[in-house]
């Protein structure tokens, strides 16, 4: 993820696609009610855990690590995590 630029990415979108694409893997899933919920405990397999970076990786234009999902389990922590290397980049410039 070095390099990575956000400020031309549509966050809303990507967290759309995040949640449209739980919505159709996970029974039950909440927008409102999942987003401090391990992909893990609702039930997210492995395979399903990189189809995550893939997302995250079509929306951002970059090679993501496809351990994305695994180091940080939750949507807000993916997020969270995301936002804080566009701040590390933008101060770097």
């Amino acid at each position: 993820m070095k390099g990575l630029n956000m400020n031309h990415i549509d966050k809303n979108a990507m967290l759309d696609d995040i949640c449209a694409f739980l919505e159709s893997e996970v029974e039950d899933f909440c927008r409102n009610s999942h987003l401090d919920t391990s992909f893990s405990r609702l039930g997210l397999d492995s395979m399903g855990h990189v189809q995550l970076s893939s997302i995250v990786e079509k929306h951002t234009g970059q090679e993501i690590d496809p351990t994305l999902a695994f180091d940080y389990p939750t949507i807000n922590s993916m997020l969270e995590h995301l936002q804080a290397q566009l701040k590390e980049n933008a101060d770097a410039i």
